[in-house]
């Protein structure tokens, strides 16, 4: 049995997205507000291209909320598959759809990703 300590999520916001919607998309998929928690950082992408990197890390009963409704919502056994062990420490990394998570849809994707990072320590 694993006990949720955090969960870290980070998203790009191209030049031509909305930082306000890369957030809404990213509170959808947590299922909470973040004005809070958000932390931007403005880079340079591989072509010279201005870049915005949303990070929130949710931790205690925000992040055990957040964990729950994200994987409820995966597939059987895609937590599994997608986990590191190490020790008694568990990460599990999700990948969703930005444009669906805006629409308060949670879809597993590759492209244009929330990364999701779920914490878990051996109780």
């Amino acid at each position: 049995m694993y006990r949720v300590t955090s969960v870290r999520t980070r998203a790009i916001c191209s030049a031509t997205e909305s930082e306000e919607k890369v957030l809404r998309a990213v509170s959808n998929a947590l299922g909470r507000e973040l004005s809070e928690a958000a932390r931007w950082t403005k880079t340079t992408g591989i072509f010279g291209e201005p870049l915005s990197v949303l990070e929130v890390e949710l931790k205690g009963k925000d992040a055990e909320a957040a964990a729950e409704r994200l994987l409820s919502a995966l597939p059987a056994g895609y937590a599994n598959e997608r986990s590191e062990v190490s020790g008694g420490h568990e990460v599990v990394h999700i990948r969703l759809d930005k444009q669906a998570a805006y629409l308060g849809e949670l879809v597993l994707s590759e492209r244009d990703a929330i990364k999701v990072e779920i914490r878990r320590t051996r109780t």
